[in-house]
């Protein structure tokens, strides 16, 4: 395990939320990556923040659709569903955590802050999981100041935003048909210990061109997306 004083642990959960924690037993479970429990052969429980990170996620999703909604109330569909996608890609979210200074606090296994793949995904997870945190200890409308304030109010530029391309799907289709190519998936959902994980292949013309797993099927999709993009030398 690595860097988060315990005794510190609500100081600097209110340095970086402006929240007093209550329930702190949940702030640490939001950030207790799940490497950390193939360390420790006696968390009988194995405790991480996997099911936080499931439960922010969502969180998440409903107030940014709120906030857009009343935000822009002239725009249609479309453009909400798109300008979501653009806050809560991975690359957005790993922002926000870093900005957070979320990954400095966390247990995890050591070897994982020489990944810088890893670490951005970390990164981004822990931040929902902390939402989920949030949630738990003091209620919606708590997390939803803490995501419209001071995630969105401090550190997200949307009108940089609207005029940014991050959706990896969207630029991959775009792609796919001025090539030709034909996109399609498979999708198994396999029963791990901590849960179900969806597996997901991002195929082109028939055969498979990448393939990621994610507790969330949509966050499966989007980092085969990203991967695909990548590879291809596509602007994201």
């Amino acid at each position: 395990m690595i860097f988060r004083s315990k005794k510190g642990l609500p100081e600097n959960i209110y340095r970086i939320t402006g929240i007093r924690p209550g329930r702190i037993a949940i702030y640490r479970e939001a950030l207790r990556h799940s490497s950390v429990n193939d360390l420790e052969a006696v968390n009988v429980n194995n405790v991480d923040n996997e099911r936080l990170e499931f439960l922010g996620d969502a969180i998440l999703d409903a107030v940014i659709a709120e906030f857009l909604f009343l935000k822009y109330p002239k725009q249609r569909e479309g453009f909400l569903t798109e300008m979501r996608t653009r806050i809560v890609n991975r690359d957005q979210m790993s922002y926000l955590s870093e900005r957070l200074g979320l990954v400095q606090l966390m247990d995890i296994k050591p070897e994982l802050f020489k990944n810088n793949v890893a670490i951005k995904t970390i990164g981004s997870n822990a931040l929902e999981a902390l939402i989920g945190a949030i949630y738990l200890d003091k209620g919606y409308k708590v997390a939803r100041k803490f995501i419209s304030r001071r995630l969105i109010g401090q550190y997200l530029d949307l009108d940089k935003l609207m005029n940014t391309t991050v959706s990896y799907k969207a630029s991959l289709l775009k792609w796919a048909q001025q090539n030709r190519r034909k996109i399609t998936w498979e999708h198994e959902t396999k029963i791990e210990e901590r849960g179900e994980v969806h597996v997901l292949s991002l195929l082109m013309d028939g055969d498979i061109y990448v393939t990621d797993s994610n507790r969330s099927r949509k966050k499966a999709e989007e980092l085969c997306c990203e991967k695909a993009c990548r590879m291809l030398g596509i602007a994201g």
